[in-house]
C-alpha cells in the first residue's frame, strides 16, 4: 500500500505522543556510547548540525529530513570507490527499552569493525547506520515503515554521489536484513544481496506470533513489507539474493524467512537459501556468515561455491579471516601462501 507525506506525517506525530519529545540527535565522538534513551525517543537535526558531523549525510523527502550516519572502512579516504558492501544492522529496540549491548557500542568500535571486514574481504566497506540510532537523527519506532526504507535509500544515493560508487554490495542481519529486502526494490546499482536472518515477511512473522501489528506496535497496515514489494524489484544483470537462516531461530523464525524465499523464487529472482548455525541463545545471529557471503559474491565465486562453503556453518566460527584469505585466493585462481593461519583473527562484530 502506498501512503501519502499526511499519511506518514500522522504516524510519526503519533509515535511522538507515544514516544516522548524526540531531541536534537547528540554529535558522537569516537569514544562516545551510543544513548538508549535517544534511541528509544527519537532525535532530530537540522542541515547545518548534519554538515558539521563526520561521515554523515543530510536526507529529505516529502516525508522525511534525517541526518544518516555511517562508518567507513579506510579505503573510502581517497574519496572515490567504484564498488562497496554496506552493511545494516539488526533491531537495538524491543519491548523492554534498547539492549544492554548497544549502549557498550561507540563510532570508534563501528569503524573498527568495518575496517576487519575490509581488511578480510577486499571490498570498500561501511556499516549504514538506521534512522534514530547510531548517531543518526529519526526514530526507530517506525521501523519497518516505508519512512525508513525511503530514508535509508537517500543515503544511499548520497553516498553513491559522493563516493563514485557504480555497484553495491548490500547485507544485513535481522531487522537490517529485511532493509536489504525493502531496498531490492528501489535500486538497480545492487549486484549482490544477502539478508542475514531478515525480517523479510513481517506480516506472516506476526501473524504467527499470533499478532494484529508489528512487534513495534506499528499496525499491519502500515509495515512496509519486502515480500509485498517482490514485482517491484528489476535488478542489474548478474544480481545474486542470498539468505542466511538457521531453522531453530527462534526470533525470525525459519518459516517466515522461507515464506519469503519462496516467494522471491516464484517471482523468478536469483535467490539462494543457505542453512547455518545461528549465535546466541534464540539462534538468531547470522551475520558473520552473511559478510563471508556478501563478500564472495562481489568477488564473483560461483554460487554452488558459495553455497557449499556455508551451509552447515556455525556463525560462531572463528577462522573467519582464514576462511576470507582463502576465498579470496581461490577468486584470484592462486593458492594461500604458506604458514598462513588464523591464530590473530579477532571480530569486532560481535552481536550487540
Amino acid at each position: 500500500m502506498n501512503k501519502t507525506p499526511a499519511h506518514y506525517g500522522a504516524l510519526a506525530l503519533a509515535v511522538a505522543l507515544l514516544t516522548g519529545c524526540a531531541s536534537t540527535v547528540r554529535n558522537y565522538g569516537a569514544g562516545d556510547y551510543f544513548s538508549g534513551s535517544e534511541a528509544l525517543s527519537g532525535s532530530t537535526s537540522t542541515p547545518q548540525q548534519c554538515a558539521g558531523t563526520i561521515n554523515a549525510v543530510w536526507v529529505e523527502g516529502p516525508s522525511f529530513h534525517e541526518c544518516i550516519r555511517y562508518f567507513p572502512s579506510s579505503d573510502f579516504s581517497t574519496g572515490h570507490v567504484e564498488r562497496a558492501v554496506v552493511f545494516m544492522e539488526g533491531d537495538v529496540l524491543s519491548t523492554s527499552g534498547a539492549s544492554a549491548g548497544y549502549e557498550k557500542w561507540t563510532p570508534r568500535r563501528e569503524l573498527e569493525a568495518s575496517q576487519l571486514e575490509q581488511q578480510r574481504g577486499g571490498t570498500p566497506y561501511l556499516t549504514l547506520a538506521r534512522p534514530g540510532v547510531d548517531g543518526s537523527s529519526g526514530n526507530q519506532n517506525r521501523r519497518r515503515t516505508q519512512y525508513e526504507t525511503l530514508v535509508m535509500n537517500a543515503a544511499l544515493d548520497q553516498i553513491k554521489a559522493h563516493y563514485g560508487i557504480r555497484e553495491f554490495g548490500l547485507v544485513g542481519q535481522s531487522g537490517g536484513g529485511g532493509l536489504v529486502g525493502a531496498l531490492i526494490a528501489e535500486r538497480q546499482d545492487v549486484v549482490c544481496a544477502v539478508s542475514s536472518s531478515g525480517v523479510t515477511s513481517v506480516v506472516y512473522r506476526a501473524r504467527e506470533k499470533g499478532r494484529r501489528d508489528d512487534l513495534t506496535g506499528v499496525p499491519l497496515s502500515d509495515v512496509w513489507d519486502p515480500i509485498a514489494q517482490l514485482s517491484r524489484v528489476h535488478p542489474m544483470p548478474g544480481f545474486r539474493f542470498f539468505v542466511t537462516s538457521d531453522a531453530t531461530d527462534t526470533d525470525v523464525s525459519f518459516t517466515s524467512q522461507n515464506d519469503y524465499v519462496q516467494a522471491a523464487k516464484s517471482a523468478g529472482l536469483p535467490v539462494y537459501q543457505i542453512m547455518v548455525h545461528g549465535g546466541g541463545s534464540r539462534h538468531h545471529q547470522t551475520y558473520r556468515i552473511g559478510n563471508r557471503v556478501v563478500e564472495d559474491c562481489m568477488l564473483a565465486l560461483p554460487t554452488d561455491t558459495i553455497m557449499r562453503t556455508y551451509n552447515d556453518m556455525d556463525n560462531r566460527y572463528n577462522h573467519m579471516t582464514e576462511l576470507a584469505a582463502r576465498e579470496r585466493a581461490l577468486a584470484a585462481g592462486a593458492s594461500l601462501p604458506a604458514g598462513h593461519d588464523a591464530s590473530d583473527d579477532r571480530d569486532a562484530t560481535v552481536g550487540r
